[in-house]
């Protein structure tokens, strides 16, 4: 029924309806059928003007005349869109509404709607080309809502900062420590302390903040931040380099207050033990009494000790000065040493025995050195200052220099090891390693020797100057690493002669039977008692020689 009612206006762009002259309808005429009427013209998706529709219909079932004359019921409408702003102009979005059998939107009118509303900041591309796609595919009618463009809020200043760089000292509380399930009644939890120059505290300068701006390009000031400055306390100064960050003019434990930090002056303390704890300190320690049994101490810099110490562990990073003597326990072959005592620099004590000694310089013992195991880097002298007392005996000894003592073994035949010039392996590898390459650069010479007979020999008109020029550049280079390499095998032979003539065994009273003396791979055991002597290595053999005939001694050792 209804395709006999509709028609579309000349342009196209509206439906008209109305009652053909000599055309009755039922009194029950709906708008049923009515999508298959405007299908007919090609209308179905047309935006309908609902009380128009209502209108003819009541006029055509009740035979009005008005019902012959045109109805506009439904218009052809193309995809709208608006702008909508919002968060205080911080956020724009962009509302379509599907076309009604209309064309969707073009980019030319999304730009013109940008420019209506003035949104000129932060405006996004690729949400915009989704406003286009959309615009293609929502139903007749249907709203897609997409922000398009986004400003940027204003970003308040922060006020200043003041961020402890170490724990507070006051705050520590020395508790027994659980070490793998067990409690450690000698672990307190170590000591709070500093280092000189160690950074103790920072400040982070307020900010200004960073203005906003919203779409339009209107800008958004920001609240800027409130600033206050460092203060310098006794044992800390604001750094030369940093005027943000304060440090330590000296070693100490450390006290946080407000805006500062107070350095204590050097741990002093009157014995380490069961009541102080295991120590760990980052700086110099001076203990007036002892280190007892079991204690743990480590520190930074150096350490003296009036008394003894006695089957602790001590590691420091300085020197260790010892003003009585180290002690440890007689313990079986193959058994962990109940003391040890090491140091970055070195140690010097009045005496050591059944201790494990460990120094990156040197260790001095001014009586003896009894059944210890010595690591170090330097030299070891056990000899008091008269040249008087100084005995070197049982245990092992690795020494990366030369060694001095008044005795050296001991009646009974005790086992004493003592091996010299620890790092002649390393050197001797150096010198082999240098040699191969002295050999690998003369035969790169000769290799270019060659080449350039080779190019003399052939006629003249078979020559080129890139090719000489080639020979040359190979020749200098060949040479010149002939010489580099000739150079620092030389140095390395000359240092290597000097350190052996350096490191050697110098005994100034006797030497015991049973003593073994190691330099690289070679070795010799005394086996007889002999005096005042010198032991040293020329890369081949252990000689030893009489500090008072300078000749070697040529009977069995």
């Amino acid at each position: 029924m209804w395709k006999d009612l509709v028609s579309l206006t000349d342009n196209g762009l509206q439906v008209i309806a109305s009652l053909p002259s000599g055309v009755e309808v039922r009194k029950n005429l709906t708008r049923s059928g009515l999508t298959d009427g405007l299908g007919m013209v090609g209308a179905e998706h047309f935006f309908l003007f609902e009380q128009a529709l209502d209108d003819f219909i009541s006029l055509a079932t009740s035979a009005h005349p008005d019902a012959q004359n045109p109805h506009v019921i439904a218009e052809k409408k193309d995809a709208q869109a608006c702008l909508i702003l919002s968060e205080q102009d911080l956020l724009a979005s962009m509302r379509v509404i599907g076309a009604y059998g209309g064309k969707p939107l073009g980019g030319v009118q999304l730009i013109q709607l940008l420019q209506q509303e003035n949104v000129t900041k932060g405006i996004n591309k690729l949400a915009l080309k989704k406003v286009l796609i959309m615009s293609h595919q929502l139903k007749p009618g249907e709203e897609f809502v997409q922000a398009v463009a986004q400003g940027k809020p204003p970003i308040n200043g922060k006020d200043a900062r003041f961020i402890p760089l170490v724990k507070d000292a006051k705050k520590q509380r020395l508790t027994p420590q659980e070490r793998g399930g067990k409690v450690d009644m000698l672990d307190l939890g170590g000591t709070i302390n500093v280092a000189e120059n160690q950074p103790l505290m920072k400040r982070i300068p307020s900010t200004k903040g960073t203005d906003g701006i919203t779409v339009q390009g209107k800008l958004i000031p920001a609240k800027p931040g409130k600033d206050a400055m460092l203060k310098e306390s006794k044992g800390s100064v604001i750094s030369a380099q940093d005027p943000n960050i304060l440090i330590a003019d000296r070693c100490g434990m450390p006290i946080i207050s407000d805006r500062s930090v107070e350095v204590d002056d050097v741990l002093s303390l009157s014995s380490i033990g069961v009541a102080t704890g295991h120590i760990k300190f980052k700086g110099n320690v001076v203990v007036r009494g002892n280190i007892e049994s079991d204690m743990i101490v480590r520190a930074t810099g150096n350490l003296i000790v009036d008394g003894f110490i006695e089957s602790a562990d001590v590691q420091v990073k300085g020197d260790i000065e010892v003003k009585k003597g180290i002690i440890g326990h007689n313990v079986s072959e193959g058994e962990t040493r109940s003391c040890l005592v090491k140091a970055g620099g070195s140690i010097r004590a009045n005496y050591a025995q059944f201790s494990e000694l460990q120094a990156a310089q040197d260790i001095h013992l001014s009586v003896h050195c009894l059944n210890n195991e010595i690591r170090v880097g330097g030299d070891l002298v056990v000899c008091d200052s008269n040249d008087r007392q100084g005995t070197l005996s049982g245990g092992s000894a690795k020494i990366g220099g030369k060694v001095i003592c008044v005795n050296l073994g001991v009646e009974g035949d005790t086992a004493t090891s003592v091996e010299l010039f620890a790092h002649y392996q390393k050197h001797k590898a150096r010198q082999t390693k240098l040699k191969e390459c002295y050999k690998q650069a003369q035969e790169g010479t000769m290799n270019a020797i060659r080449k350039e007979l080779e190019f003399k020999k052939r006629p003249k008109g078979e020559r080129n100057e890139q090719e000489r020029d080639t020979i040359d550049r190979l020749k200098q280079n060949a040479n010149k690493r002939l010489e580099q390499v000739k150079e620092a095998k030389e140095v390395h032979d000359t240092q290597l002669e000097m350190l052996l003539e350096r490191n050697t065994l110098v005994v100034k009273s006797r030497v015991f039977t049973h003593v073994t003396v190691l330099f690289g791979s070679e070795k010799v055991i005394t086996k007889r008692t002999h005096g005042a002597s010198t032991f040293s290595f020329n890369g081949y053999a252990i000689k030893c020689q009489s500090l008072f005939d300078k000749e070697a001694l040529e009977e069995e050792l």
